[in-house]
């Protein structure tokens, strides 16, 4: 029996730590937002800090430019919840356009400057994140298409990327000569790397909402962890255990007994679509509903089921399979709009036991 099929046995006979989660708590959190600190934003610490409390987040993390902002020092909300709490990190912003939130760290941490190699300048990120003790996420890879699948191969103990960022300069969705954020996620897994993809709103403005600006809101994770903490939170996500969203929410998105699960929140997704920060992706004119469809090596589409709920049979999947569910509705200028939720990837492969 070769390591794919004792891999495959594996899979079937027990419940993976890997994918969407198997636990039962999750957290919404947000890992990239910025205050006055970075010179380019309208509001305080306190302030971006008390927009996510108050709607219902339970984590976030200022990540300012080559900036540490020791969350002791941020003044919480007076009514401040016992579910919320702030991660300690840092958004390390390199040469060549190379940014990366450092999570969990415990001091501020300096880029090399000096570099010139892009997938030097990343393992450099990766490297000084976890000397402070933190996990790395590479951040906005389509920022004036800025990198690409051959600058993050080569990078050891990178295992999350902005898969969506909200900022209405990051062109997640690519254009004629550039792949998407989505392209680039199953290219990276289909070469064999285990990276997993991160939704978060890149907010710098709270007081002006609208198109042009970068607002809070538009992009966040749900994280299935067994605690509210920055160590917790942070060792879950680097295994992969959440969900990623620019709207639509999730009751079930597990691997277990042999197949991957999702199941939407109608009511929740319904609430959320209300946000007057939202912003959906234009797409043509499609039939209001969901849709949700399981992806595989290669980026092909295994199966689409339209509607709320549905299974894949993991023994189906070759090397890796990921669900994207996706939310369409008419736009008021004609055509659709498209939101989304990207399950991580399940790996039936040698991946399965790193």
């Amino acid at each position: 029996m070769n390591l794919l099929q004792k891999c495959s046995l594996a899979v079937l006979g027990f419940v993976l730590l890997q994918g969407c989660a198997t636990k039962t708590v999750w957290y919404r959190g947000n890992t990239h937002a910025h205050t006055v600190i970075c010179g380019h934003a309208d509001s305080p610490p306190e302030v971006v800090t008390q927009w996510y409390h108050d709607r219902g987040y339970h984590f976030l993390i200022l990540s300012e430019h080559n900036h540490f902002i020791d969350p002791d020092s941020v003044a919480m909300p007076q009514n401040l919840r016992d579910d919320f709490i702030l991660i300690p990190g840092e958004e390390i912003s390199g040469p060549k356009v190379v940014h990366s939130t450092a999570m969990n760290i415990e001091k501020l941490v300096m880029p090399d400057k000096s570099l010139d190699e892009k997938s030097h300048i990343i393992q450099n990120h990766v490297d000084i994140t976890t000397e402070a003790k933190g996990k790395s996420i590479l951040n906005h890879p389509n920022y004036r298409y800025a990198i690409s699948e051959e600058d993050v191969l080569p990078v050891h103990g990178l295992n999350m990327f902005e898969l969506y960022n909200g900022h209405p300069l990051v062109a997640n969705s690519g254009d004629e000569e550039h792949i998407s954020t989505e392209e680039l996620w199953d290219n990276l897994l289909t070469r064999g790397m285990q990276i997993y993809g991160v939704s978060s709103d890149d907010a710098h403005y709270f007081v002006t909402i609208d198109s042009a600006h970068s607002n809070p809101g538009r992009g966040w994770v749900m994280v299935n962890s067994n605690e509210l903490s920055g160590h917790a939170i942070t060792q879950a996500m680097n295994q992969g255990s959440f969900y990623a969203s620019n709207g639509v929410m999730l009751k079930t998105c597990s691997a277990i007994k042999g197949k991957y699960s999702v199941q939407v929140d109608v009511e929740q997704t319904l609430g959320e679509l209300m946000s007057p920060e939202l912003r959906g992706k234009r797409v043509k004119a499609t039939k209001p509903g969901f849709r949700i469809e399981y992806i595989g090596q290669n980026g092909h589409v295994l199966a689409t089921i339209e509607g709320t709920h549905a299974d894949y049979p993991l023994k189906r999947a070759s090397h890796y399979v990921r669900p994207r569910i996706s939310y369409f509705r008419d736009h008021p200028t004609g055509g659709s709009e498209a939101f989304f939720a990207w399950g991580q990837p399940v790996f039936t492969d040698e991946r399965l036991s790193e």
